[in-house]
Formats: structure tokens, C-alpha cells, sequence
């Protein structure tokens, strides 16, 4: 397993970009997940706070970790395109730097926090697009956070409370939007969340609202906080799921 850190100038953004992978050395063709890191982190935080990179060692898995710069992971109304980053151009760079499968059904994504809201957010605006997502310990419910933002600007991504519902920024809202259509072949959801999580709540509404909708949809609860501790054990778990499809699809 080596592990690259890549500069380079993202032309959606329009910034340098700084990127953290954990990339096999192999054949290539490797399942690869996406992973968000939260509020106040970068790049670096799984590498530096998790043990994910002995998690994935000999899984043939690639781990893609971008900076989100405490923005959410969407097209910003005062600000840039993350979401258009994260969904579009870090995924077409990475299939041509790295030798990452690119079918749907191999690409993963995920994150804690802030980046869980993230993972999920891109999973509902392009269904299909990612085999599962996974969110540990998610902000899910933005309209609740405008309540109590607790150091994180809100109108420079959202805008207005109003803007944010008009531009289905919320996650609940995307689920009714997209109850119209035909969810069996969209993505699956994976969420975690520890009992002693003060947000708790948003987990489980959201799993209830998305199985409701017809989405495929797991919700675990465990010991656990709003931490790294508890975070490391989910993207564990995450890598062996992910692991354990793979020897089922042989």
C-alpha cells in the first residue's frame, strides 16, 4: 500500500487542491472510496487520527481524501463548487491517475460529521453514481444546525434558511424529490452512530425517512461519541464491508 499526497490546481475550484490517497500496488482495477473528512479537518485527518491505512492494507481498496474546507461538500451560494469537485472532476482525475475501476458499483463514499452530510448529500443528487455511502456520526439535518451553528458559517454555503429549502440543500428534501423516481438501483446507505452522540436523532430520522422513500438503508448504533475513537471503528467496519462484498462478487 503506498500512501501519495498530490498538490495540484483544481479548475473547478479555482485554488490549489491538496489530496491525501492510500493507493494498492497491483494490477489496478481496485474499488475505491471517497472519504470526507469533518468540520475543522483536511486532507490528513483519517491519516493522522485513524488507523485506516493498517485497515486497508492488502485490501485492495483505493482511499481518496480530499479537503472540504468546512464548506459541506456542495456548490456554495456565496462561495465555490464543491460539489461539482467532488462529484465530477476529483473522480475523472483520479481514474486517470490512478488504476481505479471506474463501474459504479466499485465507488464508495463516505465521511464523519460534516462529511458524512456531505456523502450522502452526493449520493442523493446523483443516485447510481456510488455503489454505497456511509456516513459516521452525520450533521444530517442542516435546517436543525442553522438552530445552532456552533462555529460554522452557515449563509456563506446555505445562504438563508429559505435558500437552503429552495436549492434542496436538505437532505429530507431530496429524499421526497427523489421519491418519485425509481430508487432500486440507487445507492445504498450505511450509517453509524454512537449511542452517546448528542446527534443521534439526525441518524435515525434520516434512516427512517430513507427507507420510508424506498432506499436500501442500514442504520448502527453502538457505544460511541462525537469522536475519533468511535470513528476509527466505523471506517474499520467500513473497509471490511467493503472487503467482504468483493469476496462475494468473485
Amino acid at each position: 500500500m503506498a500512501h501519495i499526497r498530490i498538490n495540484y490546481h483544481s479548475s473547478i475550484l479555482q485554488m490549489p487542491i491538496v489530496l491525501d490517497v492510500l493507493l494498492p500496488q497491483g494490477h489496478g482495477g481496485y474499488k475505491v472510496l471517497y472519504l470526507l473528512h469533518g468540520a475543522g479537518g483536511d486532507h490528513a485527518s483519517w491519516i493522522l487520527k485513524s488507523r485506516i491505512a493498517d485497515y486497508v492494507e492488502g485490501a485492495n481498496l483505493a482511499v481518496i481524501m480530499p479537503s472540504g474546507n468546512n464548506k459541506f461538500y456542495v456548490n456554495n451560494i456565496n462561495g465555490k463548487d464543491y460539489f461539482s469537485f467532488i462529484t465530477q472532476e476529483l473522480t475523472d482525475m483520479c481514474q486517470k491517475w490512478f488504476k481505479i475501476s471506474k463501474e459504479s458499483v466499485d465507488r464508495y463514499i463516505a465521511g464523519m460529521s460534516m462529511g458524512g452530510y456531505g456523502a450522502y448529500y452526493a449520493a442523493l443528487k446523483k443516485p447510481s453514481f456510488y455503489h454505497c455511502a456511509f456516513s459516521y456520526s452525520g450533521l444530517l439535518n442542516i435546517i436543525e444546525r442553522y438552530k445552532s451553528p456552533q462555529g460554522l458559517e452557515m449563509s456563506p454555503t446555505f445562504g438563508t434558511k429559505q435558500q437552503l429549502i429552495n436549492n434542496l440543500y436538505d437532505l429530507y428534501q431530496l429524499i421526497n424529490n427523489n421519491s418519485t423516481k425509481n430508487v432500486d438501483n440507487s445507492t445504498q446507505f450505511i450509517t453509524f452512530c454512537g449511542l452517546q452522540d448528542s446527534k443521534r436523532h439526525m441518524s435515525e430520522e434520516f434512516a427512517q425517512k430513507a427507507k420510508k422513500a424506498g432506499y436500501t438503508v442500514l442504520l448502527q448504533e453502538e457505544e460511541g461519541g462525537h469522536n475519533w475513537e468511535y470513528w476509527d471503528k466505523c471506517i474499520k467496519q467500513t473497509i471490511s464491508y467493503i472487503v467482504k462484498e468483493t469476496n462475494r462478487c468473485r
